[in-house]
């Protein structure tokens, strides 16, 4: 018998200030990279949000039209967030439970995983973006916002500013069991095993000196 995989870390102790804190923490980097998917929304198109948070990008989708699936198991983000699109939209399904618990149907134009895939360690990782691709209807995208990984042709000085600004917070978020110990994740390779096509990898600057420390990554099913 295979042993139950544990849950995925709960945010319930720090629902109440992760995006001040994460706006504040990449200096408003981390919320251009959320939002920078908003040019790919279409009127009528269907949206799913894996690890949807308290929601802040999802209401502009709403808005414009979009009919957004938020799965966030999360109870304390879960109700930040109902309170957030019951205020501004109706073209909204909220889902309390891990996408993992959810059997895939590639129902979905978008499928979303803004700063989600990063509480995993590696292996799971790998399991729950494979999972997240079953969601993808044929010609439709994924949508990934999240630290930028050093690309192979980066010098020591590019390598050690990334690692500097990454692995505090990576051990920080260890500390309060909100995420695994791990580097930072290219999302690409893996996207490209399950027969997507990388279209853009659009990158974000906390500092105009450093190096970009987000990207924002967007690959379309070639099925």
């Amino acid at each position: 018998m295979t042993e139950p995989k544990p849950p995925a870390p709960t945010y319930r102790h720090v629902a109440w200030a992760y995006d001040a804190v994460a706006s504040a923490y990449s200096l408003g980097a981390i919320d251009r990279a959320k939002a920078w998917h908003h040019r790919l929304i279409q009127p009528g198109m269907r949206v799913l949000y894996a690890g949807a948070g308290r929601g802040k990008e999802v209401a502009d989708t709403c808005l414009r039209g979009a009919d957004a699936t938020c799965v966030e198991p999360c109870p304390a983000m879960a109700s930040r967030l109902h309170g957030r699109l019951s205020a501004v939209a109706e073209g909204f399904t909220l889902v309390p439970k891990p996408i993992q618990a959810i059997p895939t149907r590639p129902d979905y134009d978008l499928v979303v995983a803004h700063f989600f895939l990063n509480v995993f360690d590696a292996q799971r990782m790998a399991d729950v973006l494979r999972h997240l691709c079953g969601f993808v209807k044929p010609g439709g995208s994924i949508v990934i916002a999240d630290f930028r990984p050093a690309l192979r042709s980066a010098g020591p000085v590019d390598r050690l500013a990334r690692w500097l600004y990454y692995r505090p917070v990576n051990i920080a978020g260890w500390l309060l069991r909100i995420c695994a110990l791990h580097p930072v994740y290219d999302y690409a390779p893996l996207l490209i095993e399950s027969g997507f096509e990388i279209e853009t990898r659009e990158s974000f600057r906390v500092f105009p000196a450093l190096p970009a420390l987000y990207e924002t990554v967007v690959a379309r099913y070639k099925k």
